[in-house]
């Protein structure tokens, strides 16, 4: 920086303090920004969770009103039959659904999930849960059936939504689940008329 004298004799320019004071609220500025800018992401993320969970809802309702019961209970990550007829079967499932007569399938039921069973807006992994009575897993209860959002790491946090965001889901009545890491979202009542 070059440094001119004014007509009065003294030396122009900015001094350490000033520099400093400059370069401290412009580092606030960025820092608030940085937040606003995940706040803005994240609430772009919930309306994109609403939309998948209203797909979801009425896919799974479409395949019930066809089967007589909700799809069967899967893996995170794994699609339970609203994709492909028997999407389960290319992931983890309870074997008691192995033989299920599925011949009134008429899928996909989430003809917009054309490339599979997608991965939340937040980075985590959706999972289809089918839990008869009796059931308590992650504060989600049975006789119900859920698709829930759980971290991509057991005991994480990762891939969910921000806590604040969780606990307005929760405050809504959206997500049914008591802990504090995953959300789930009530699809309907469990019926087991597949089993019987």
């Amino acid at each position: 920086m070059r440094l001119t004298k004014s007509r009065s004799g003294r030396t122009s320019g900015f001094t350490l303090v000033e520099l400093v004071v400059a370069l401290g609220i412009l580092g606030l500025l960025v820092g608030m920004g940085f937040i606003y800018s995940k706040f803005v992401r994240h609430k772009a993320f919930m309306a994109i969770f609403y939309s998948d969970i209203r797909q979801v809802k009425i896919a799974a309702n479409r395949f019930e009103q066809d089967m007589g019961f909700y799809p069967p209970d899967v893996w995170r990550g794994v699609d339970p039959g609203l994709i492909e007829k028997y999407g389960w079967k290319n992931g983890g499932h309870s074997a008691q659904w192995d033989d299920l007569d599925l011949s009134n399938w008429n899928g996909p039921y989430l003809e917009n999930w054309k490339d599979g069973w997608k991965a939340s807006p937040f980075g985590g992994l959706y999972d289809w849960d089918n839990y008869g009575a009796g059931v308590d897993y992650m504060g989600i209860k049975g006789p119900a059936v859920y698709l829930t959002l759980k971290p991509t790491s057991w005991g994480g946090a990762e891939g969910l939504p921000l806590p604040e965001f969780e606990d307005q889901l929760e405050a809504a009545g959206v997500d049914a689940s008591d802990w504090q890491y995953c959300v789930a979202v009530k699809m309907g009542d469990y019926r087991n008329t597949a089993l019987d």
